[in-house]
């Protein structure tokens, strides 16, 4: 009986001993998860926040290096941008010089007028007299000398000229002497005259009256009308003082009563013989009144 009372306390210790340990080990358990979970949740946090700040440092350097890149197109967008407006500003400039030039060199120059002052006799008759006057003027239409009168036999008459015309180049930029071609008149005459036997008008080694506005006569200029033939027949020679073409020419137009011919230069070109009625105003010498 007491071996079974000590068996039944034995057994009853090791129980409670166990329950003991359980509550201990449970505590302890409990104890374990309380502290070290918490830790373990505050690591896990801590590494998905460093996740999460890697992540962001990620995307903001890659956002830095858009922005870098996006600066640099940018930059290179202005440079461009400069670069095309300088170019459109020289083309720009180019386009103002060709249209200048091509505007020079379509110019006229009023260089001298023919006034018809009257006729008298028939061309049926075969005594058909045409008398007329000539003068130098400025691209004002003002003359630039006394008018000289003539009269031919018939009723045409032929402007003889040496005319110099100079390289676009020199038309292009505008330069003071050869930026239109240049005439010098050496006669007139009707077409029943020999040229030889026509009325004189500048001499060879003068300066045209149309030239003559105050300034002496330049050394290029003696130098083309003192070697004009020269040059005409020389093309190297020529090119060398800018000139693109010298020869002679004769335009000629049958006068009317009643009319006014301006002679004409264009910059590039030659000689050009315009009608139109003549002023009002015109000053017509008192003999011719009775023609």
């Amino acid at each position: 009986m007491l071996k079974t009372i000590n068996a039944v306390n034995n057994l009853t210790g090791t129980i409670v001993s166990l329950a003991v340990l359980a509550v201990i080990g449970a505590g302890g358990w409990y104890a374990y998860q309380t502290y070290f979970g918490e830790k373990l949740r505050a690591q896990k946090a801590l590494e998905e926040r460093e996740t999460k700040i890697a992540g962001l440092t990620r995307d903001l350097a890659a956002r830095s290096h858009e922005i870098d890149r996006l600066g640099d197109a940018l930059t290179e967008t202005h440079e461009q941008i400069d670069r095309l407006e300088l170019d459109l500003e020289a083309k720009q400039r180019e386009i103002e010089r060709l249209d200048m030039a091509v505007r020079l060199l379509k110019v006229d120059h009023r260089v001298a007028q023919i006034d018809v002052l009257g006729q008298e006799g028939s061309a049926e008759a075969g005594d058909l007299v045409t008398h007329f006057s000539f003068v130098e003027i400025d691209d004002r239409g003002k003359p630039l000398e006394e008018p000289r009168v003539f009269q031919v036999e018939g009723d045409f008459i032929f402007v003889d000229s040496w005319v110099a015309k100079f390289t676009d180049e020199f038309v292009e930029m505008g330069d003071p002497l050869r930026s239109t071609s240049i005439c010098l008149f050496r006669r007139l005459f009707g077409e029943t005259q020999r040229p030889s036997e026509g009325f004189a008008l500048d001499s060879v080694g003068s300066r045209p009256a149309a030239y003559r506005k105050g300034g002496k006569t330049s050394e290029l200029e003696r130098e083309i009308w003192g070697k004009f033939w020269e040059y005409a027949n020389d093309p190297v020679k020529a090119e060398k003082v800018g000139v693109r073409a010298a020869h002679g020419e004769a335009p000629y137009i049958k006068l009317l009563p009643g009319k006014r011919y301006k002679v004409v230069l264009r910059a590039s070109g030659g000689l050009s013989l315009i009608p139109e009625d003549l002023p009002p105003d015109a000053r017509i010498p008192s003999w011719a009144e009775t023609l």
